[in-house]
């Protein structure tokens, strides 16, 4: 494992500064004014309870309640801002807003239709969208994201035989949308943003995972496209088997190098499994809501001991347990609103290892060890470890599970002279 260290700092880049502290841990996909016939619907408030029970303190994708353009005016000049007005104005939580779309962001308007209407830069409906928005909400949000996995315009390309299948990507540009040109979009809408908005943070769409087309092709061109001023926060996505994640980081690091952004911040905007045990496309440890759990804390202490600024876990609530449904179990809530263990473990990881001021790999593990050592502001110490045999850690005075108990509570006890390991994580303090 790289060690590395990341202290908890107001970031500075350039002439763009966090008005606030930046978020450490957030939420995906929020489920504001959810109407889907037979699935479970949480009204605003209980949201705002739930969130301040996990002690999280950012959201990101805020479903009906976002500022995606269709749902803001699906139709020129028809504006409708009561369900975002509904969480915006008076947010629980830092909110990330997407503007444009969660896929396939363009400057085409959304009630424009067919092969021509494909707008690839800021148009004049476009303009007023933004100008729009961005006059509403500038005193009420700091972080702005321009789309969302926008590298799936790879379905666009015109010759590329190698790409994924996938739904065709809407209007179908006949040249296709390049990276490059997706770049140029960006920064132009932020510095549109910047206009009305001299604080906000630009996030750059969060990257679709971390795969050789990703890094080797889509940022390279993006970054040519969108220059240095085009965005303040790398974003990238990761869901799959947590060992796989320190590579996979490593190459988005050399990425980064290759691009000149490594003096940029970077989040983990999406990232998250499954507990349905036949649900193997992206992890198959074999899952269980105790795996889970256990990845809750995996996931983020390796982001953030990788240097990430902020952990994102997807999602809130899980979709229906359908059979075709390849998003389903990923929830820290089931389908029917009900807790599963790694609701517990949100609440433990932000209780008890949030707020840390200075976060470090463990020295002296053995290999296939995992570990650690977390400083908070008031000096105190915690400490994470997981893996295969035994370690000790003499400052420790108490110790506990990552996944709560059956009466979902996580009962410190005393810390032996030998700890023993295992894939789930256990949480020590002095």
């Amino acid at each position: 494992m790289m060690g590395k260290m990341l202290a908890l700092l107001l970031v500075l880049w350039g002439s763009t500064a966090f008005a606030d502290t930046p978020p450490r841990l957030g939420l995906n996909f929020m489920r504001y004014h959810w109407d889907k016939p037979g699935e479970k619907a949480f009204d605003n408030g209980e949201i705002a309870s739930l969130l301040a029970a996990l002690n999280v303190d950012a959201m990101r994708q805020l479903v009906r309640a976002d500022l995606v353009w269709r749902d803001v005016e699906p139709q020129n000049d028809e504006w409708n801002f009561s369900r975002a007005d509904s969480v915006l104005l008076d947010a629980p939580v830092a909110p990330i807003v997407t503007l444009f779309s969660l896929q396939y962001a363009s400057g085409s308007p959304p009630w424009e239709q067919g092969p021509g209407a494909f707008r690839p830069g800021l148009g004049v409906h476009a303009k007023d969208y933004v100008e729009t928005v961005v006059k509403r909400y500038a005193d009420k949000v700091t972080y702005w994201e321009i789309g969302n996995e926008m590298d799936h315009w790879r379905a666009a390309d015109p010759g590329d035989r190698k790409r994924p299948p996938g739904r065709r990507p809407p209007h179908s540009p006949p040249g296709g949308y390049s990276p490059e040109a997706q770049g140029r979009f960006v920064a132009e809408v932020a510095a549109l943003i910047r206009t009305h908005d001299p604080d906000a943070v630009i996030l750059m769409p969060g990257m679709a995972g971390l795969s050789p087309y990703v890094l080797e092709t889509w940022l390279p061109a993006f970054v040519r496209g969108a220059g240095p001023r085009g965005f303040d926060v790398v974003n990238y996505h990761f869901y799959g088997d947590w060992r796989q994640f320190e590579a996979r980081r490593d190459r988005l690091a050399q990425a980064l190098r290759d691009a000149g952004l490594d003096d940029k911040p970077v989040w983990l905007t999406e990232t998250g499994s499954t507990s349905s045990m036949d649900l193997t496309v992206r992890t198959n440890y074999p899952n269980s809501e105790n795996q889970q759990a256990a990845d809750v804390f995996r996931r983020s202490l390796l982001a953030w001991g990788e240097g990430d600024q902020a952990v994102f876990w997807h999602t809130f609530v899980s979709s229906p347990e359908r059979p075709r449904n390849r998003w389903r179990g990923y929830g820290l809530c089931r389908a029917d609103g009900s807790r599963k263990p790694s609701f517990g473990t949100m609440q433990l990881l932000g209780e008890h290892v949030r707020g840390f001021a200075d976060i470090k790999e463990m020295k002296g593990l053995a290999r296939g060890q995992y570990g650690y050592q977390l400083t908070m502001p008031n000096g105190s110490e915690r400490w994470v470890v997981w893996g295969k045999g035994t370690t000790s850690i003499p400052r420790a005075k108490g110790m506990t599970s990552v996944v709560p108990n059956t009466e979902g509570r996580h009962p410190f006890k005393a810390v032996p002279e030998s700890i023993p390991l295992s894939d789930i994580p256990t949480l020590l303090r002095n």
